[in-house]
């Protein structure tokens, strides 16, 4: 197994552990803000450890078929936890993220694996390439988790929200002209005749 796919495993691994601490310091009264500064501390290990990986196997040859499988889904477990949980549970005096920001960003995503999973259905050739608004958008969610773990004014965090959530639609819409043009080109859309 390559250090690139363990560390990838690694940030799996502490996804429940961010959880923990965060359910841990909203069951405290008072607030005890050493569970914060941990989850922060996880939090940035993980996404820390999403580019070490990145790097480690584009530039000392550590790709694996096991990693290419486990880094996205690293990604989105991390992504998602953090998403869900910040929804439900408070920071301190802060209110949780507006229900439809997670709600647009998971929704994306499942989006996005359905379709991907009707072209591998039919087996259209594909070239997946991440679009920018679609990094820019994960670029704004981070910072939005960020600014609820570091408790910065509520006006900042709803912008950050609102960006990557808009940012989130945009690429959406274009993944999915993306995906019914290639069903078009391969003959998928056409009506079949009755036999």
């Amino acid at each position: 197994m390559t250090w690139a796919t363990r560390i990838t495993i690694l940030r799996i691994i502490l996804v429940p552990v961010f959880v923990t601490f965060i359910i841990t310091y909203n069951d405290t009264d008072p607030r005890e803000e050493i569970w914060r500064w941990a989850a922060i501390g996880v939090f940035l290990v993980a996404s820390i450890s999403d580019a070490v990986d990145g790097y480690l196997a584009r530039h000392w040859n550590q790709r694996s078929a096991l990693g290419a499988l486990l880094d996205p889904i690293a990604d989105k477990l991390l992504l998602f936890a953090a998403l869900v949980t910040l929804s439900l549970m408070p920071v301190g005096n802060l209110h949780p993220f507006p229900i439809w920001f997670p709600a647009i960003i998971i929704s994306r995503d499942a989006l996005l694996l359905g379709g991907y999973c009707v072209l591998r259905h039919f087996q259209v050739p594909m070239n997946i390439h991440p679009h920018w608004t679609g990094k820019l958008s994960t670029f704004f969610t981070l910072a939005a988790i960020g600014a609820v773990l570091f408790k910065f004014n509520a006006t900042i965090t709803l912008g950050l929200c609102a960006i990557g959530a808009a940012l989130a639609l945009i690429v959406t819409v274009i993944y999915v002209r993306e995906g019914l043009s290639l069903l078009t080109h391969s003959g998928h859309t056409v009506a079949q005749p009755h036999k």
